[in-house]
């Protein structure tokens, strides 16, 4: 499922996501002509994404990371939010596009539980 979304949505979209998808595993790239692909973060958990816009000004804050490891990612007056979902809406990509073409993707994984054989770790 692909989904442009208007901007007047933005705000309670990312509010949405951010509640929704608290703690899952994230990889954030940027996509720009002139510097190329590069990525922010890789493995980080989603703390939030928020929108803002007061006055002329719009901003996208992406926060990822934990205590020992955290992230903030802002962008300035973005033109175009696109969510791409899969996997049953589970996990999914959000792109965010601003006015010189550069790109922020930003990858939300659904977390994979830990499973332990306890045979193998069992104290004797």
């Amino acid at each position: 499922m692909m989904l442009d979304l208007p901007k007047e949505k933005w705000e309670q979209f990312f509010h949405d996501l951010s509640k929704a998808r608290f703690g899952w595993t994230t990889k954030i790239e940027v996509m720009n002509n002139s510097i190329g692909d590069q990525f922010l973060s890789e493995n980080l958990p989603l703390n939030g994404v928020t929108a803002e816009h007061k006055g002329n000004l719009r901003t996208i804050g992406i926060s990822v990371g934990e205590d020992n490891a955290h992230q903030t990612h802002n962008i300035v007056n973005p033109t175009k939010v696109t969510f791409l979902g899969y996997h049953k809406n589970l996990d999914g990509i959000v792109e965010i596009e601003e006015e010189n073409g550069t790109k922020t993707l930003v990858h939300i994984f659904e977390p994979v539980p830990l499973t332990i054989n306890h045979a193998e770790y069992a104290l004797w």
